[in-house]
């Protein structure tokens, strides 16, 4: 499986992929918590997702269970 942090600000929409849970959850908490407050509130999503498809050129890559979501 793969796993992928989804940050979407202002429609730009920016992914980083991990192989393990545990390194994307990790990852994801240091990631957010370094953005302030106004900048948090600023993202449309931020979450980690894992992928139903690992294929990165598959159009389904992005689809799959969303495993943390920030608000």
């Amino acid at each position: 499986m793969k796993y992928i942090i989804i940050d979407i600000k202002k429609g730009d929409v920016f992914a980083e992929e991990f192989n393990s849970k545990e390194e994307a959850l990790k990852r994801s908490d240091v990631e957010w918590n370094k953005l302030s407050r106004y900048d948090q509130k600023q993202r449309e999503a931020f979450y980690v997702l894992e992928t139903i498809n690992p294929d990165e050129e598959a159009e389904n890559h992005f689809d799959g269970n969303i495993i943390k979501e920030y608000k």
